[in-house]
């Protein structure tokens, strides 16, 4: 099973429960930090109020003072004027005048400076700094004496002329404002100077209480800083260098795959882009090489999927010890593998580090209780030789691997020969699709004959195709094109109906042909379709079950669907059909499965014949194959003899059926019936 990586802790998680732990400090810090800055605000707001007020009662004291010295002055000239007996009347009116409206504006500012006065005693900061006693007594003081001047100011202007002449002797003292001018000049100028003095002392009150504020403030937010914002900061510090840790662990478990530990698909993809990349802006050149495991499906069906894990990890290792570390290893499937080799742009270096690759997977390596052998093939594509982009890259480096899968070699750099024959692999590929609606699979006949008589038994039915253009193709041309299993069920309907018809024309013929064996493929085994499809035919063309005979190979032992093979090959041995294991002793069947699965012959493959009188140990196999069946009582056939030779020590080693070009090569309809059915056996061979 694949190792599990935990991820960290989700981020933000801490610095969640810190910033809830600190809400409600926050946001006392909030409510006091707002009302200091509101109570700096309403202070100098208070402050520039009594300043203005301060600075009106400034302004109209001085424009008083200024009145007072125009009627003190207006007053002495009309009294000199009234002195003078010569002086008409109508002189004096105009000051008169004067004098009255010099009075009216000096009540008029007194009655505004009452207001302010009032104004600035309503202020905050007045209040809190109120006036001495001395300056209010002085205040009181100048404006009794300022009324009294004024009233007496009025008795002039309101007395006759000849009144202002003949009490000049009484009036004539006005010049009392010698000794009363003196004292409100002075204390005129007193109430002046506190007044600018006052105005001072409330900017210097304003700015101390707002400097008090703010920097109470600033002391505030400092300590806020210090004991709330530097430790967030620092979690949230802290926060982000997880969470860059969170996003470098799950970018990396969504490259890497989680069983070999290598780069997956995705990553692999990213790679060769930057690498196209590259080589597209400095001309750079690197390899792409595409690996697939051999046999790795029979790995996990004979034992199990944690095996298979332990195939892909054992593979994984060898890469990187093969590999260097600028290299990049990727698994991209199942079974498959690429390398990018951002270094390698020569022919000759890429061969042999595809051989290393797969010297270093051969190497057995134990599991449980059993040792384990891999191999693969390598098909490998280099830029610029072969492709510049990346759809042509990774097709022609899977022409390769196709070469190397279908020839000898494991290792297999492309060339253009690679892709001329995958592309007439593709054409067949194409016209396979409709080769079984055409009509285009036919039936070829060979004979199974006993062998120390000669005498015809049966045949087996071997497919070939009849292709339009390329004439008649053998099975190995284009039976490994069939990867669908709708391809593989039309032609072995095909197959089974073409024998089945042959058979009735031989048996309406008065022929005794024997029992035709046919393959059936291991998709038609894992359901009903199978024996559906035999079925069908057999009630179309009136035959009997024991006219045919069925052969599978040994792979069915290693199916994932074995148990349901088994079963179907069941249900047609129930009817009377016998089962043949088809190439015995090339496989993966094993003495359990012998005694399991239902069958009622062994069929030696033809390369253990092949080396009769020159290989001992093919002899020997032999003979253990046929004593095997012997025992278990099964029937014993042997395919591929060619040789009197072979004939002959088959028999002597007690097998009886064969075939092979000894007796007659595959041949179709009309020829079996030329060869087998019309001539005595000894003139057919």
């Amino acid at each position: 099973m694949a190792d599990t990586t935990s991820l960290p802790p989700r981020p933000g998680s801490s610095i969640e429960i810190y910033i809830r732990s600190i809400g409600r400090y926050y946001i006392g810090i909030a409510i006091v930090m707002t009302l200091l800055i509101g109570a700096t605000y309403l202070t100098v707001k208070l402050a520039l109020d009594r300043h203005a007020v301060q600075q009106e009662i400034s302004f109209l004291t001085s424009q008083k003072f200024i009145r007072f010295q125009q009627l003190t002055q207006q007053t002495r000239a009309v009294m000199g004027a009234s002195a003078d007996p010569t002086l008409p009347e109508q002189i004096v009116l105009p000051m008169l005048e004067d004098i009255q409206t010099a009075i009216t504006d000096i009540r008029a500012i007194m009655a505004r400076l009452k207001d302010m006065h009032r104004r600035l005693d309503s202020n905050l900061l007045e209040q809190i700094s109120r006036h001495s006693p001395a300056t209010e007594a002085l205040h009181v003081s100048l404006d009794q004496r300022l009324e009294d001047f004024l009233s007496r100011a009025e008795r002039i202007v309101n007395t006759t002329h000849e009144d202002r002449q003949r009490r000049y002797i009484y009036w004539g003292p006005i010049d009392f404002a010698a000794s009363a001018d003196g004292l409100l000049m002075r204390q005129f100028n007193d109430i002046i100077q506190h007044a600018n003095g006052r105005s001072e002392v409330s900017i210097g009150n304003a700015t101390s209480i707002s400097t008090a504020l703010l920097l109470t403030l600033a002391i505030l937010f400092i300590l806020a800083s210090m004991l709330l914002f530097y430790p967030l900061l620092m979690k949230l510090r802290s926060e982000h260098h997880r969470k860059m840790e969170f996003e470098n662990k799950l970018t990396h478990l969504a490259q890497t795959d989680p069983l070999t530990r290598l780069k997956n698909r995705s990553y692999f993809n990213s790679a060769l882009n930057c690498l196209l990349y590259r080589y597209k802006k400095d001309g750079i050149g690197f390899s792409l090489l595409l690996i697939d495991l051999d046999n790795f499906k029979a790995i996990n069906d004979s034992f199990g999927h944690p095996a298979g894990d332990a195939t892909l990890r054992h593979v994984a290792r060898a890469f990187q010890s093969v590999f260097q570390a600028n290299d990049i290893i990727a698994r991209i499937g199942g079974d498959e593998f690429a390398i990018l080799l951002p270094d390698i742009d020569d022919e000759a270096r890429l061969n042999d580090i595809a051989n290393r690759s797969i010297k270093a997977l051969e190497a057995d390596f134990p599991f449980e209780s059993n040792t384990i052998r891999t191999s693969a093939s390598v098909g490998g594509a280099i830029v610029p030789i072969h492709a510049t982009d990346e759809p042509g890259l990774v097709r022609v480096a899977d022409l390769a691997l196709y070469a190397a899968k279908a020839g000898s070699q494991n290792a297999f750099i492309f060339d253009e020969e690679t892709l001329t024959s995958r592309l007439e692999q593709n054409e067949l590929a194409a016209a396979l699709a409709n080769a079984a609606d055409r009509d285009e699979f036919i039936v070829y006949y060979q004979p199974k004959v006993d062998l120390a008589t000669g005498n015809h038994l049966g045949f087996e039915a071997l497919v070939r195709w009849h292709h339009p253009t390329l004439g008649l193709l053998a099975p190995g041309a284009f039976l490994p094109l069939m990867k669908s299993p709708r391809l593989i069920a039309d032609m072995s309907r095909a197959v089974i109906r073409s024998a089945c018809r042959d058979l009735r024309a031989w048996k309406k013929a008065g022929y005794a042909p024997g029992p035709v064996a046919i393959n059936l493929p291991e998709p038609l085994l894992i359901n009903e379709n199978g024996f559906e499809m035999l079925a069908a035919a057999i009630r179309e063309y009136d035959l009997d079950w024991q006219d045919l005979a069925i052969e599978v190979t040994e792979d069915v032992f290693l199916n994932r669907h074995a148990e349901q093979m088994r079963a179907s090959m069941r249900r047609f041995r129930e009817h009377g059909i016998s089962i043949a294991l088809d190439d015995f002793g090339t496989g993966f069947a094993s003495l359990l499965h012998l005694r399991d699965f239902p069958f009622d012959e062994l069929k030696i493959d033809r390369g253990f014949v092949a080396d009769i009188g020159r290989e001992s140990r093919s002899e020997q196999i032999i003979n253990a194959i046929i004593d095997l069946s012997r025992n278990l009582g099964k029937r014993c056939v042997v395919e591929g003899i060619e040789t009197e030779a072979q004939r002959q020590f088959l028999v002597a080693a007690g097998c009886t059926i064969g075939q092979g070009y000894l007796f007659d090569k595959p041949m179709p309809n009309s020829e079996v019936e030329a060869r087998w059915f019309k001539h005595p056996i000894a003139e057919a061979r």
